[in-house]
């Protein structure tokens, strides 16, 4: 897996997807691998796809509108 390029960027502290638990590369909370258009996003606070909100748990969507969202620390 190492050699598999990572697009890191900040994301809400809440935001997972599964290879945060599987490769170290990917561990550090609030940031995500934004770079395969098949992950799975999950929010912790639900442990669903969707957010407390009922909006959907994505890079693209987890942001400072969203009350739930807490931002990457640093």
């Amino acid at each position: 897996m190492q050699d598999i390029p990572l697009n890191l960027r900040p994301a809400c502290r809440n935001l997972r997807h599964k290879l945060m638990y599987c490769d170290e590369r990917h561990e550090r909370v609030g940031v995500v691998d934004d770079s395969s258009d098949t992950r799975v996003f999950f929010c912790v606070r639900t442990g669903d796809a969707l957010g407390p909100d009922a909006e959907p748990a994505h890079p693209d969507c987890c942001d400072a509108r969203r009350d739930c969202y807490l931002p990457p620390e640093g």
